[in-house]
């Protein structure tokens, strides 16, 4: 599958394994919203030639929290440093408040406890797990509305085994994420184990199914609201570009 609409301020060299390098790009993340910073269109410009990435982000304001645009900026870094060929990657953060500061940092590897010395914010793996949980959940309430959908009453999707449901089936899309988050959370993701778990990896009882499912709604839908707010946001910056999209495959 892929997004269509390229980017014109994306500038891949000839040699460059431009497949890689765009589905590396792909799978970072805005962690608070679960998407996708090329889908968002956080990302405004990549060069990359003689064994260096360039990349430029946008975020949608210049004053989005500091550990939010760190943890975006470390995860492009480490997306593209992976990529057979290039052995530089420099991270720009363009008018963020804290541009400077996170770019010094990111790109010479240093933390982010390094970068902000005496400011207690510590290590952001306490954050990063926090919104690791959200997007479960939100993964997991489409998964639920899509078996629905097609059919699954409560009862057989209480009983579905990750045997039994397939990556190539009618929700394949939306299983392939769910399962790939599961396993981030180090849940168990083994053929005989229960499809719908809670986050503690205990399987949800049929009388509380609908409760469950409720509730994961609700952060499902506030992360869509928050995404579609950062767009607005991110749009009225740019009002003559369309934000989203690039050619990227996944």
């Amino acid at each position: 599958m892929t997004r269509s609409a390229s980017h014109s301020q994306f500038e891949i060299g000839d040699g460059c394994d431009r497949a890689a390098i765009l589905n590396r790009l792909w799978r970072v993340l805005d962690p608070e919203l679960d998407e996708p910073i090329l889908q968002l269109g956080f990302v405004r410009s990549l060069q990359v030639g003689d064994g260096e990435a360039v990349i430029g982000l946008q975020l949608p304001t210049s004053w989005c929290a500091v550990n939010f645009a760190w943890l975006m900026a470390e995860d492009v870094r480490n997306a593209l440093i992976t990529v057979p060929g290039i052995e530089r990657v420099t991270v720009r953060l363009g008018d963020h408040c804290a541009a400077a500061e996170i770019e010094a940092a990111v790109n010479s590897g240093k933390t982010f406890a390094e970068a902000f010395p005496g400011e207690g914010f510590g290590s952001l793996a306490s954050l990063r797990l926090v919104f690791l949980r959200k997007g479960f959940l939100g993964r997991q309430q489409r998964l639920l509305r899509e078996l629905r959908s097609v059919g699954f009453s409560p009862e057989q999707i209480c009983a579905l085994r990750l045997s039994e449901i397939s990556v190539k089936s009618d929700v394949g899309e939306t299983v392939r994420r769910y399962l790939e988050r599961r396993a981030e959370l180090g849940l168990d993701c083994s053929p005989s184990a229960p499809l719908i778990v809670d986050l503690n990896g205990n399987e949800v009882p049929l009388d509380q199914l609908d409760s469950y499912y409720r509730d994961a709604r609700t952060v499902r839908v506030a992360m869509e609201a928050n995404g579609s707010f950062c767009r607005a946001l991110l749009a009225a910056r740019r009002p003559n570009q369309r934000t989203g999209g690039n050619d990227v495959p996944t």
